[in-house]
């Protein structure tokens, strides 16, 4: 029986030196989409257990899936819902650790301390090697432990050829042995993995940009949650933005950022750039540029903020809207699980009220409009439906931003029908700073505490209802995501 080590993060480089992994006992199926990690961390007893997956690995923002206590002996079992094979971190006290999760299966696994004699630092969180047992073939942890190992392999026989520059046929070559070594793989994260894995490889010996563009970007999928595919993304476009704001071919990137303060110019100055085949791709290095120049001095941050959320509600992809959510929310106060801020605001009457105040104790859905913006009015007729749908569990709640109140009584005249709490902010800058409101619409859910749940929360268009149904339905099937616009 073969027994090995392995820690998934790191590049294909650093894996070829320490990858190890361990297999012995078969995953077992378990029903639909929950996926349940057991096993034991030594010396960790009566200490708080816990697994994450990345939200977006633009950000690097996690979401934190299931937390448990190390019990006697050190074991430990989490249970939790996946949708696909994923990344996941193992977390318990000031170490972490990495493993593939999947639905309907469960892992064992031995999550060991630091290594105490060169992880001195009692105070930093160390990365550790995690030990699974499994002897799936077709299983993820047991697919990439296989590929590390052939590649340890090559590495090995054909190290000169990387010290002479002269790799490129070696790799080609291993490229197509591997290929067909797994071409019996199902596995739908495994091959992308693979290719990835193979792409930031060539990358990090210094391979054309051109030959990398036309092999693994001009014309592929974006894989948003392989961890391998982003990894590459994220060093093939490092500083990508910054570096073309002082170039000819991007010399409206500074001014839509810095003066116009406008997503569709941005948008439009990138569209000479290079290696931007689609919209799509173009967005997300859009957005992977704000997130990297928000603190460099040629922009403007404030506005990196404005045009990341507007962003995160013209975009007319889910996983783009939920990247600039994390980007405000990271780089502002309003961070999910931080108190909501209060404000006054007028109701249809021009009663004052401290509407969070008022409705401390139940979930909101706070939800910022104008209405002369034309998406933040269109967003009014779908949460018209999903407050006919969870309005008894949700509190609904929009404040108009207008600075001319006889358009907000215009309003409030058309729109009977909204008959969900409807406030005015009453022109108090203090509000729109402290919801960091540069661009409308913006919305929130607060929990029963007044705490930000969602921060920013996506579209009634978008995946907002997933969240509703989650908090409408607690002990429900995990509710169907709608697809994109």
């Amino acid at each position: 029986m073969q027994f090995s080590v392995f820690s998934f993060r790191s590049s294909v480089l650093r894996r070829c030196f320490a990858i190890f992994c361990a297999v012995l006992f078969p995953a077992m199926l378990i029903a639909d989409n929950t996926c349940t990690l057991f096993g034991t961390a030594p010396g960790r007893d009566g200490n708080v257990i816990g697994v994450y997956m990345m939200d977006d690995y633009i950000t690097g923002t996690e979401i934190k899936l299931a937390e448990g206590i190390v019990g006697d002996s050190g074991k430990f079992s989490l249970t939790f819902e996946l949708n696909e094979i994923s990344d996941l971190t193992i977390r318990v006290k000031k170490v972490h650790g990495s493993v593939y999760g999947e639905p309907g299966r469960k892992v064992e696994m031995i999550v060991p301390d630091r290594d105490y004699k060169s992880q001195v630092n009692p105070d930093v969180d160390y990365t550790i090697p995690i030990q699974v047992f499994i002897d799936d073939s077709t299983d993820m942890n047991f697919l990439a432990d296989d590929f590390n190992s052939h590649f340890t392999e090559f590495w090995k026989k054909n190290y000169m050829a990387f010290v002479t520059k002269d790799s490129t046929t070696a790799i080609d070559g291993f490229q197509k042995q591997m290929d067909e070594y797994y071409k019996w793989v199902k596995n739908p994260y495994f091959k992308p993995w693979m290719d990835y894995q193979f792409a930031s490889f060539e990358d990090a010996t210094f391979h054309s940009q051109i030959i990398s563009d036309k092999k693994y970007l001009e014309g592929k999928k974006i894989y948003y949650h392989n961890s391998s595919y982003m990894e590459f993304f994220n060093n093939f476009f490092k500083d990508y933005l910054y570096k073309y704001s002082v170039t000819k071919q991007g010399e409206g990137i500074l001014y839509a950022i810095n003066d116009m303060v406008s997503y569709d110019s941005l948008m439009g100055a990138m569209k000479r750039l290079p290696y931007l085949h689609n919209d799509s791709l173009r967005e997300l290095v859009m957005l992977k540029g704000l997130f990297e120049v928000y603190d460099n001095p040629a922009f403007s941050p404030r506005n990196v903020i404005a045009i990341a959320q507007q962003a995160s509600t013209r975009s007319r992809v889910s996983e783009h809207r939920r990247i600039a959510r994390d980007i405000v929310a990271l780089y502002t106060k309003l961070k999910p699980g931080t108190a909501a801020p209060h404000f006054i605001a007028l109701d249809k009457k021009g009663r004052e009220i401290n509407i969070l105040d008022t409705l401390k104790g139940k979930y909101v859905y706070l939800y910022f409009f104008q209405t002369w913006n034309s998406h933040s009015m269109d967003e009014l007729v779908y949460m018209s439906d999903l407050q006919k749908k969870y309005g008894r569990k949700i509190m609904f709640v929009s404040v108009c931003l207008d600075e001319d109140t006889n358009t907000w009584k215009q309003f409030l005249k058309a729109n009977p029908k909204y008959n969900w709490t409807l406030l005015y902010y009453d022109h108090l800058q203090k509000t729109k700073d402290d919801y960091n409101l540069f661009v409308a619409p913006a919305g929130f859910i607060i929990d029963p505490d007044g705490k930000l749940y969602r921060s920013p929360a996506d579209n009634p268009s978008g995946d907002l209802e997933y969240d509703l149904y989650r908090i409408a339905n607690p002990k429900a099937p995990a509710f169907v995501k709608p697809p994109d616009r």
